[in-house]
């Protein structure tokens, strides 16, 4: 009797990659591994451990992104202050 396997889960792999390039390396990189492991897990049938590492994948690429645009908005914060401020002394 053969039993038909569950949906292949997706691997992340674009957005690992696009974090990696985009974003924050350390974890995007984490994230492709992650996400190429997926296929391989898949193809020696170990479906639950496919699975854990497609939501590993995403997991890590999201936090990637996150870091990265809270970065940018504190970057932004910063030396959007730095110009109000040095505005601000110059009209005195």
């Amino acid at each position: 009797m053969t039993t038909t396997p569950p949906q292949r889960p997706n691997d992340h792999l674009v957005l690992a990659i696009l974090t990696t390039l985009c974003c924050c390396m350390p974890l995007g990189i984490v994230s492709i591994v992650r996400s190429t492991q997926v296929n391989s897990y898949w193809a020696a049938e170990k479906y639950d451990e496919a699975v854990q590492a497609s939501e590993d994948a995403k997991k890590w690429a999201l936090i990637g992104m996150g870091l990265c645009i809270a970065g940018v908005f504190i970057y932004l914060l910063f030396f959007g202050g730095l110009v109000a401020l040095g505005i601000g002394l110059s009209e005195l």
